[in-house]
């Protein structure tokens, strides 16, 4: 037996002979290092797997924003909730599963270079991009605002039936953006000023002009279109 062997075997046999308290400081002398180590790895996997189980959040069934509407600084979301709610109903959208969303909390003014207005923006753009975001409610300036982000690049001529389509532009509903570089109009919205469900929510003020928008980039967009009937049907 080799000096190491019998000096690993000595210390193995004063191991077995120290009382515990002693045994945790020995131990703790001399792999700490690969405790805390072992310890922050295995919290790590830990945390990661929960991240994509319990903590993840649920997938979106449908997400709008009103941008700037009287429920902007309201305490009292519960006509919203009631709302929302009905939509989700009719739809069988089941809300343990599945997120559904009108949030009333953004304000943006596009012509602002407010550091809270930006933030308001990156974050809508954000969600928008991802796929997040389904249906976009504003004025005028605010829905053009996000013309150069691509967020209507599927007009409503495409995302609506021929008869709904033709039903609410014959109604003067459909909002129309005009394109200076092509010379060209596109049907990117549609005025939902009147809708009754809009109307009874007191989402906007009577004189206000409001406009609807389907994000192109949401995968939901057949959603977005029941959305649409859902505002304008009698409650």
């Amino acid at each position: 037996m080799s000096i190491r062997e019998e000096i690993r075997e000595e210390n193995k046999k004063n191991f077995k002979e120290m009382p515990f308290d002693k045994k945790v400081k020995h131990f703790w002398h001399y792999y700490k290092i690969h405790t805390i180590v072992a310890i922050g790895l295995i919290a790590f996997v830990v945390y990661f797997i929960l991240l994509q189980t319990v903590l993840a959040p649920k997938p979106f069934g449908f997400c709008a924003y009103a941008l700037s509407s009287n429920y902007y600084l309201s305490e009292d979301l519960t006509p919203i909730d009631t709302f929302i709610g009905g939509f989700a109903d009719r739809l069988d959208i089941d809300t343990e599963e599945y997120q559904v969303v009108f949030d009333t909390s953004n304000a943006v003014n596009p012509d602002s270079t407010d550091m809270l207005d930006m933030a308001v923006d990156m974050n809508i753009v954000h969600a928008g991009e991802e796929g997040n975001l389904d249906v976009l409610i504003g004025s005028k300036a605010q829905i053009d605002f996000y013309v150069i982000n691509g967020f209507y690049g599927k007009t409503l001529d495409i995302l609506f039936t021929e008869e709904m389509f033709a039903e609410l532009d014959e109604a003067g509903l459909i909002y129309y953006y005009y394109d200076e570089e092509s010379d060209k109009e596109y049907p990117i919205g549609v005025y939902v000023t009147d809708a009754p469900r809009l109307k009874e929510l007191g989402l906007y003020n009577e004189d206000a002009e409001v406009i609807l928008s389907i994000v192109s980039f949401s995968e939901r967009t057949d959603t977005s279109v029941e959305f649409v009937k859902y505002i304008f049907e009698t409650p």
